[in-house]
């Protein structure tokens, strides 16, 4: 049996097939990683198209609110001479009520609260007493207002938009409106279910409270959520992205942006499960390119693999860990003194550097800010483990733009790149070895101080802040950053995500005491 094993495990028919278990495992290894990123990508695309269609969701209702207002507006400043004028009152209230759809119910009143003029007449409010929500704050207030969504002495579930009339000599004679139902057509309605997906993707819109004010599904209109955590992110940062886990327990990739006037938030969110449904395609057609070359390498280790000797054997053994990033080199330093040994020898090296180098710039594409060349929030999170794992202490300084979102409203996005573009050289040339740069967020960043203390760190963030707010930004001129500090050692007994906290926490400190500061975290 010994005899008959020894004679069958010839050694070029065990590097055959180690040769083959080699090929195998990197091919695997590439076709996973390459899986891992495309399926990031996907999950970050599709939340950025979210994000950009919420935005321009809240664009179209921001336009369509002001439009509305300035109907009222004009309208309003050509029948403060005809408040006696019943039938004139009348007719204006019905054009625009039944011109544009802009509202579904429109109201006259006087300075007193005392309806003028209604459309549509069926409501029969001509001579009664204004009480609603909407009309008492529009009475009180006596300017142009969009009201909290509330319910009206009719039932409906209404926002209340309207204008004050006044005469030539400034005094008030009453309130213009406009109602406009929120479980029934209208403009904003159309606006807000046009909505060209069939993939589970859907809209909503909530207002500060968390009541929805529409939804798809119309019973949930007035609703308020309360099982939503990801919302209270929301409400707080006004525009993005995230994973959310809707009401039926779904995870959705959700885009969403504010209505400046209101501060209502649109939300798009598509569901996860179909939007990874492309994935398989992509996969097949990376196994489809990368298997020839997979066969390609097999099949010349496998000319070579008669010609067995010790430097053969070395090979060999080097092919079980194709998945170390250095065996290029262990493979590299094999002496192998002649032809054949050396001919596998260089196709090793050509099938792991492929490899290795595929796996490279994946890996780099998913770590790296496409627009500024700097580290991004993925590969920020796996330094911090890594660190956290070695017990290296280092410092965070976080860092915010001052007032970025001007630089993008007054000179465009283009400038507004520039800028970050500019500010990452910056952020470079303060760093040493060891230290890295990460952008985390549109005009956020992150400077990761390998090894330094805290009174350290703060030194270099002031010389930081002074430097750029002394730097010249093309068309913008000159900006200021804060930024806040923290820092972390193995000794501390707190978690790295607590000390980010803290560092964040101190950020928002150097906004509220006035921007361009650096802040050091209470918990040193």
């Amino acid at each position: 049996m010994t005899a008959l094993k020894s004679k069958f495990l010839k050694l070029n028919r065990l590097i055959l097939f180690v040769a083959l278990t080699a090929t195998a495992l990197t091919f695997i290894n590439g076709v996973f990683s390459n899986y891992k990123v495309q399926r990031e990508q996907l999950i970050q695309q599709t939340i950025e198209v979210n994000r950009a269609y919420a935005d321009k969701l809240s664009d179209t209702t921001e336009v369509f609110l002001t439009s509305s207002q300035q109907q009222l507006a004009y309208t309003a400043n050509s029948i403060f001479n005809q408040m006696n004028n019943g039938s004139y009152l009348i007719d204006e209230a019905n054009r625009l009520k039944y011109q544009t759809d802009s509202f579904n119910s429109v109201v006259i009143s006087n300075s007193n609260g005392l309806t003028q003029a209604a459309s549509p007449e069926t409501l029969n409010l001509i001579g009664t007493q204004l009480s609603s929500e909407g009309s008492v704050e529009a009475l009180d207030k006596k300017r142009a207002l969009i009201s909290a969504p509330y319910l009206s002495t009719l039932g409906n579930l209404i926002i209340f938009i309207s204008t004050p009339i006044f005469d030539f000599n400034g005094d008030y004679l009453g309130f213009l409106g406009g109602s406009i139902y929120l479980k029934k057509t209208n403009i904003l309605s159309d606006i807000l279910g046009e909505h060209y997906y069939n993939n589970g993707s859907y809209i909503y819109v909530i207002d500060q409270n968390k009541q929805i004010l529409y939804h798809p599904e119309k019973k949930r209109i007035g609703t308020f959520i309360s099982n939503n955590n990801g919302l209270e992110h929301i409400l707080s940062t006004k525009e993005g992205g995230m994973l959310l886990n809707n009401s039926k327990g779904i995870n959705m990739l959700a885009g969403y942006s504010t209505i400046p006037s209101t501060g209502w938030v649109i939300i798009t969110q598509s569901p996860m499960e179909k939007t990874l449904v492309p994935l398989v395609g992509i996969i097949e057609r990376v196994i489809l390119g990368t298997l020839p070359i997979a066969l390609a390498v097999f099949l010349f280790i496998w000319l070579f693999a008669r010609a067995i000797s010790r430097p053969l054997q070395q090979l060999a053994e080097k092919a079980s860990s194709l998945d170390n990033p250095n065996v290029d080199q262990e493979i590299e330093s094999i002496r192998s003194w002649y032809v054949e040994s050396l001919g596998l020898k260089r196709a090793m090296l050509t099938g792991v550097k492929l490899v290795q180098n595929q796996i490279g710039d994946l890996k780099r594409d998913a770590e790296t800010d496409p627009l500024t060349g700097a580290n991004n929030r993925r590969a920020f999170q796996i330094k911090l483990q890594q660190m956290s794992l070695l017990e290296i202490p280092f410092s965070v300084l976080a860092l915010d733009i001052d007032y970025f979102k001007r630089i993008n409203d007054n000179f465009g996005h283009d400038v507004g790149d520039k800028v970050l573009q500019r500010q990452t050289q910056i952020l470079k040339t303060f760093s040493n070895d060891g230290d890295m740069v990460f952008r985390t967020g549109g005009e956020e960043f992150v400077l990761l101080l390998k090894e330094t203390s805290l009174d350290d760190a703060f030194i270099l963030a002031e010389k930081l802040r002074i430097a750029i707010s002394e730097e010249t930004f093309d068309v913008v001129g000159n900006i200021t950053v804060s930024m806040g500090l923290a820092f972390w050692s193995s000794d501390k007994g707190i978690s790295v995500d607590k000390i980010l906290s803290l560092a964040d926490q101190a950020l928002y400190e150097a906004k509220g005491q006035g921007r361009n500061r650096c802040i050091i975290s209470e918990d040193k």
